[in-house]
């Protein structure tokens, strides 16, 4: 792979193609990303809820309070 690498002309056409390609990998990946950490931090607070000992109506109104992002 690193070979590869090394092989590539690195002028202008072929830094212009791969940035054309970095950007929306970069930003699909970040989304995802975000996504994930979002859900699990979501089932965190949920879980500690379960822990303190609140009900399911108590959780659901606490979730349903929250802010929608998406």
């Amino acid at each position: 792979m690193i070979e590869l690498l090394a092989e590539i002309v690195w002028d202008k056409q072929t830094l212009s193609i791969a940035g054309a390609f970095a950007v929306p990998l970069t930003a699909i990946v970040a989304t995802a990303w975000y996504r994930i950490n979002k859900v699990r931090s979501e089932n965190d607070l949920k879980r500690a809820m379960v822990q303190r000992g609140m009900s399911a109506d108590e959780i659901e109104r606490v979730i349903a309070a929250a802010p929608k992002e998406e």
